[in-house]
């Protein structure tokens, strides 16, 4: 899947990278499959990076299908900080993830920022060390 994710910091830290070209389904797939994920546990802090281009193929219709798919999980909400972080040169990108941005604000108790710099973005979530804890690092691939 172009979209993998690992988990860290005993599930309070998930870090995901989006590269390649992402389908529809596949940007729904990862959205659903973190969102249910046991090994995840509250609070959460999300860095997703997003490789110029990745998402040349992803609507904001799509966006608002994820959003509506979340609403539909029957799991608990898990308390939840999300760091995206675009190229600044991919303006489609950067459009959608400020409208992912907004969309979870209105429909989701969570927090969603987008930003143009990783090491901004880490400082935000107050990340240190990507050191995977055993056991808890595997990739949704």
């Amino acid at each position: 899947m172009p979209i993998t994710y690992t988990v860290h910091d005993g599930g309070r830290f998930i870090h995901a990278i989006a590269k390649g070209t992402i389908s529809r389904d596949e940007f729904i797939e990862y959205e659903i499959a973190h969102a249910t994920d046991e090994r995840i546990n509250p609070p959460v802090s999300e860095l997703i990076e997003i490789e110029s281009g990745a998402l040349k193929h992803i609507t904001m219709d799509d966006v608002s299908k994820v959003i509506e798919r979340r609403k539909q999980i029957k799991k608990g909400f898990k308390p939840h900080r999300c760091a995206i972080v675009v190229s600044l040169s991919d303006d489609h990108t950067w459009n959608l993830a400020k409208f992912y941005e907004k969309m979870v604000m209105l429909h989701q108790p969570e927090i969603v920022i987008v930003f143009g710099n990783l090491q901004t973005a880490k400082t935000w979530l107050g990340v240190q060390s990507e050191k995977p804890d055993k056991n808890m690092n595997s990739n949704q691939e």
